[in-house]
């Protein structure tokens, strides 16, 4: 798979499916457990099988695979851990729209034939989400790979809830809950959606009950709950009704009166001060309620589909749903004299994030864990730093998140998830809650069994899954070796969802966390700034990009530039990018290829002499200062650094600067020991950087480097590279400066001043000191062969410029460039030079003077824009005086 070139063109599919290909021959992804090595392990977010990967978990992926492919490298036990989530009410309700769109419901057919539906959905989405993640070559060990509903999961989420169960910590009982009335099931507060909608509020007039004129005036926007009043309830401290409190109403459109109460969580300001308590069908009446005994109990005034029903509803709204009933009410209320008037009103909804319907509050029995014991340990190792949120601008979100906990409803009423492991006696009531559940009732020995109908929340499975695919609850191997795990890669929309109460279930469940560090990415957004979704059509199918682009330039774009941890725009633009660079790093290799030699080892650190030529000192610096920042990154889980800096050193330092300036010397134009210096020093920096970027991009990474000379094996599992291996050479990375600023000003005067591209005019330099001249002066030949000059000089101190030359003010002095037919004065380009750095100082000046930059940015950061604002200062001061002919010949930039 290896050879001595490299076609002309970099064609990704085939470099990809051959390398997936023998990466999984060589079964690069199992951990190989080597005396004395330390442990790495992680867990990949299971994906929903309600749909295909987007480039959300594409984004998530590439971050943990950057991460594991170099602990991998590092000779660390490294196991990452693929699965699937049965997603069971979400499932279950694409299920549903698709058989909708056939023409049949879902609730119409035999139960067997339901849950075959779903196991063909279920087989087609696995199918295509496996396909997608091989496709990103993510080294996952794919012989681990488990399921949600697989037989381990069954265990564990069984022994779970048994153990919860005895503990006290889960519990059956009647709660206000979140009911879908289109999927006839509670939702978890987690689940809603909440939004402003514009709806109406209805003023309506409660009689007195003994018959005296008026009546209350109430609020609500929702008329039809009228039939379960039980109270009107006003604030205490409210002195308009201050002598209603303890008279009766009677309730609008019904035959029954209520009581006036006092109740501190009435809000006197909304509508006219006075609240309808509706105990079953609100929150805040369910308190009121509960705080008040003497109320007549609340009746149950909507069906599963939330259409009115009971005794205390009237025949002619029976059966109709909310925006139905609540029309007719308006109307009857009009007819009895009680509506007082009707206001457009914006207010809050939730909607069910499975179906969009609007939830209904609604009393029922339902299966409860207790949050509070369970999160009280999770809250304490956080601050501990026990577990590290990343970034931690999420730490104030999660702990006040935790600080509300409610207890989480884990019933739901479908058919597709983990059965609640629970018979009832139907003879003496006795809830069974055993593993292994028997043919009678422990206490009273009938056979009268009756399984729970409901299944468990998806996520009560998924809140196990950093030990259970481990082989928890049995003592297994892999467990005992790879847990706890060492990160968690999500998005942060799942914060509460699941990494919160996985923290709780490691906890509880094994008594250690289940990671030590949790990163959250950002969100992909399109080229406009928009959330991806199905319905804007600009969430593309990462298996399509791909195949146009390739994984690499893929992975590469979803971590450069825009930060792995925050928003960013993806499209066009990005894609490209990333293709450029891989196909600026392909032919960057291809140049250096027949001067890379035979060879079937590592290349060595070049050994330079003491006055070997400083591009060759220069670019090993920079090599080991690249290589720092990378491990850095990698430690900080920060692939976007570890990107920035590979980028940049292979575009600019390598193929940019270091082949330019050692191109004659690899020719062997200047010797042999020159030739020599310059093959090693290139052949070694080029090696180690494929190391280096490997994790990131690995399928081009591996064609590359098996393209150079190399060991047997793979790059995959080569040994990382350690920066120390290339001297540090501060000296040469400050001698180097002005050699690259002075190349770079004359090819700008050049292109600026339209000077011919065969033109080789004439060049002055002057120094800003006598080490910057003698740097100058030792890469005189460097420069004029870069900046195509027939010639260079050093201007000595006090001596006048050329007449009529172009110049540019930098830093290291000040130089010159013939300009053949130009009159002496101040040039154009000099004058754009200094509107360029006036726009960059009022743009430093405006960052430093913003509040948030100081109070967020790191020290070093700010300081590096403080340095910054006082260079462009001091460059447009020389600019200024070299045009008003008062410079001072040789003054310091």
């Amino acid at each position: 798979m290896s050879g001595p070139t490299l076609p002309p063109r970099f064609e990704a599919g085939p470099i990809e499916a051959r390398w997936q290909a023998a990466w999984a021959e060589a079964g690069v992804a199992h951990p190989r457990d080597r005396p004395g090595a330390s442990m790495f392990s992680i867990v990949l977010p299971p994906p929903n099988v309600t749909g295909v990967l987007h480039l959300g978990h594409m984004l998530g992926d590439t971050v943990s695979d950057t991460v594991v492919r170099a602990h991998r490298m590092r000779g660390d036990a490294t196991l990452w851990v693929p699965g699937l989530d049965h997603a069971g009410l979400a499932t279950q309700v694409e299920v549903r729209r698709r058989l909708q769109k056939q023409g049949v419901r879902l609730e119409e057919l035999p139960r067997e034939e339901a849950i075959h539906q779903v196991e063909l959905w279920t087989k087609e989405h696995e199918a295509r989400i496996l396909e997608q993640t091989r496709a990103g070559g993510f080294s996952l060990d794919w012989d681990r790979y488990r399921y949600t509903l697989d037989p381990g999961s069954v265990r564990a989420t069984r022994e779970a809830f048994v153990r919860l169960y005895h503990a006290g910590l889960i519990y059956r009982g009647e709660r206000m809950v979140n009911w879908d009335p289109r999927l006839r099931t509670a939702v978890s507060d987690l689940e809603v959606v909440h939004a402003e909608e514009e709806g109406e509020l209805v003023y309506v007039r409660y009689p007195w009950a003994d018959g005296a004129p008026g009546g209350m005036e109430v609020a609500t926007v929702r008329p039809e709950t009228i039939f379960g009043d039980v109270a009107v309830a006003v604030h205490p401290g409210d002195e308009r009704y201050r002598a209603a409190v303890g008279r009766a109403v009677r309730v609008p459109l019904t035959d029954r009166t209520a009581p006036v109460i006092a109740d501190p969580l009435v809000d006197p300001a909304f509508g006219a001060g006075a609240l309808k308590v509706t105990p079953r069908h609100d929150p805040i009446d369910r308190e009121i309620g509960l705080r008040h005994p003497e109320l007549a109990p609340a009746v149950e005034i909507f069906d599963a589909g939330a259409r009115l029903t009971g005794a205390g509803v009237p025949p002619d709204f029976h059966g109709l749903d909310r925006a139905a009933a609540r029309q007719r009410a308006v109307e009857r209320l009009g007819e009895a004299g009680l509506l007082v008037r009707r206001e457009p009103h914006r207010h809050s909804v939730g909607r069910s994030e499975r179906s969009d319907e609007v939830i209904e509050p609604r009393m029922s029995t339902q299966w409860f864990v207790r949050m509070g014991p369970l999160a009280a340990p999770v809250v304490a190792a956080v601050k501990a730093g026990e577990i590290r949120i990343h970034p931690d601008r999420w730490l104030p979100t999660f702990y006040r998140w935790m600080d509300g906990l409610q207890d989480w409803c884990i019933s739901r009423q479908v058919f597709w998830g983990h059965p609640i492991p629970v018979d009832h006696c139907r003879q003496c009531g006795h809830l069974e809650v055993t593993l292994a559940p028997g043919p009678r009732c422990s206490q009273c020995g009938s056979h009268d069994l009756a399984a729970d109908p409901d299944v468990l929340d998806t996520w009560f499975t998924s809140w196990l899954w950093p030990f259970a695919i481990l082989g928890w609850p049995e003592p297994t191997a892999d467990l005992d070796r790879y847990y706890p795990t060492r990160l968690l890669v999500t998005g942060r929309d799942i914060m509460f969802f699941w990494v919160a109460r996985m923290m709780m279930a490691g906890y509880q469940f094994t008594g250690r966390p289940p990671f030590s560090d949790v990163y959250f990415t950002g969100t992909v957004r399109d080229e406009r700034g928009r959330k991806m979704s199905k319905h804007l059509g600009n969430s593309p199918d990462p298996l399509d990009l791909i195949r146009e682009r390739g994984a690499d330039a893929l992975r590469f774009s979803l971590v450069f530039p825009t930060p792995t941890d925050e928003d960013g725009p993806f499209g066009r633009a990005a894609l490209d990018g990333g293709r450029n660079f891989l196909t600026k790093l392909w032919n960057l290799v291809r140049f250096a290829l027949p001067h890379a030699g035979p060879g079937d080892a590592s290349p060595p650190v070049p050994e330079l002499p003491a006055d070997a030529a400083l591009e060759h000192r220069w670019i090993l610096a920079r090599y080991r200062r690249t290589a720092e920042e990378v491990d850095a990154a990698i430690a900080a889980f920060a692939p976007t650094r570890a990107a920035t800096a590979l980028h940049g050193f292979l575009w600019h330092d390598v193929a940019d600067r270091y082949v330019e300036f050692s191109k004659e010397a690899l020719s062997g134009r200047l010797g042999e020991p020159a030739q020599r210096h310059a093959r090693a020093t290139l052949r070694f920096v080029l090696e180690r950087s494929l190391r280096l970027l490997h994790p990131i991009v690995p399928h081009v990474t591996e064609e590359l480097w098996h393209a150079l000379p190399h060991p047997d094996g793979l790059l995959a599992t080569a040994p990382w590279p350690s920066p120390t291996e290339a001297p540090a050479d501060p000296e040469a990375e400050v001698a180097m400066e002005p050699v690259l600023e002075t190349i770079r000003l004359l090819r700008n005067v050049r292109a600026e001043e339209a000077v011919p591209a065969d033109a080789t005019p004439r060049a002055w330099l002057r120094a800003a000191n006598p080490e910057v001249a003698r740097v100058l002066a030792a890469e005189h030949g460097a420069i004029v062969r870069l900046a195509k000059l027939s010639s260079l000089a050093l201007l000595p101190p006090g001596s006048d410029p050329p007449p009529g030359a172009g110049s540019r003010v930098a830093p290291f002095g000040e130089c010159f460039l013939e300009l053949p037919g130009r009159v002496a004065g101040p040039s154009a380009a000099l004058e754009r030079e200094r509107e360029r750095l006036a726009q960059l100082l009022t743009k430093t000046q405006a960052r430093l003077a913003d509040v948030g930059f100081r109070a967020r940015a790191p020290p070093e950061v700010v300081a590096e824009a403080e340095s910054k604002e006082r260079e462009l200062r001091e460059r447009i001061r020389r600019i200024d005086e070299h045009m008003s002919g008062t410079a001072s010949p040789g003054a310091a930039a």
